[in-house]
């Protein structure tokens, strides 16, 4: 039997370990360059949220503000009380943005003090690691990132489901 090559798998959100909680990021760009947004969704295994945002970043492209949206990752949780007794996940729809966190020295000169900062800030995460996820395993920060474009106001949420 053979597989047809342009039917995408099922990818549905899966559940971090039980100590871990995940970060689901996504980033929108209304042209190359365009008005950017950056979002995120942190949730643990039984999906409450813990930690929502959507932040805009004035102008960029899809792979600034998929890696910013990283970054924002690593600075909310590095400052929240889940850094002490959690580790990381995040997930991504950028395969770009991944390769860069994982081998910076692969980082493009034009995002060279991001990486900086995020190298700063993976240091303060002592058990974290970042995958990729298809849009639709990633369909909530999806979905937050296509409303962020036309939203005038930052969201930035905490919430404490325990």
């Amino acid at each position: 039997m053979q597989r047809d090559e342009n039917i995408r798998p099922l990818t549905v959100w899966e559940k971090p370990g039980a100590d871990a909680v995940k970060f689901n990021v996504d980033g929108a760009a209304n042209g190359s360059p365009g008005a950017a947004r950056i979002e995120g969704l942190l949730r643990n295994e039984k999906r409450e949220v813990f930690i929502k945002f959507s932040k805009a970043i004035s102008r960029g492209d899809s792979n600034l503000v998929e890696y910013l949206s990283i970054g924002e990752a690593f600075i909310l949780f590095s400052n929240s009380i889940w850094v002490h007794n959690h580790s990381l996940v995040i997930e991504s729809d950028s395969r770009n943005a991944i390769r860069w966190i994982n081998d910076p020295s692969k980082t493009p000169w034009r995002l060279r003090k991001w990486m900086l900062h995020i190298e700063v800030l993976k240091k303060r995460v002592t058990d974290w690691k970042i995958r990729h996820r298809l849009r639709e395993g990633n369909r909530e920060a999806n979905l937050l990132a296509k409303e962020g474009v036309g939203r005038e106001v930052d969201l930035v949420e905490f919430h404490n489901p325990m």
